[in-house]
């Protein structure tokens, strides 16, 4: 190495190491593989969470239209402010609903409307 200058041999200790490195970056990846906890893996094996997994969604889903707020109520699909407030005051006015179709007693929820909505309501 007596051949080369001082910045030369900073170049190949600089690439010796990248080399030292990348090897050693290398051998880690192959001996550590990632571990693959895929919840979709998990769900297909035990069809018992899918149905559990579908029950918990479904009931973060639903409103309840007997305590619902006027935000939660324009979740329901087709539900603007206008339509909203009716429901609220409706509810104001009459005390809660007995059955999801108490809800076609307010205008503007028709028969269509009612069947977008009535898997997400529920009463309590």
């Amino acid at each position: 190495m007596k051949f080369l200058t001082k910045q030369e041999k900073y170049i190949v200790i600089f690439l010796i190491a990248g080399a030292v490195c990348g090897a050693s970056y290398s051998y880690y990846k192959k001996s550590h593989p990632p571990i693959d906890i895929s919840f979709k893996k998990v769900l297909q094996q035990d069809a018992s969470l899918q149905r559990e997994l579908d029950l918990l969604l479904e009931e973060a889903k639903s409103i309840n239209i007997n305590q619902a707020s006027f935000e939660e109520m324009m979740m329901l699909n087709g539900v603007g402010p206008a339509l909203a407030h009716r429901i609220i005051e409706y509810r104001r006015q009459n005390g809660p609903f007995r059955s999801k179709e108490d809800i076609l007693n307010i205008p503007g929820i028709g028969p269509k409307k009612f069947e977008a909505v009535k898997e997400r309501i529920i009463l309590e």
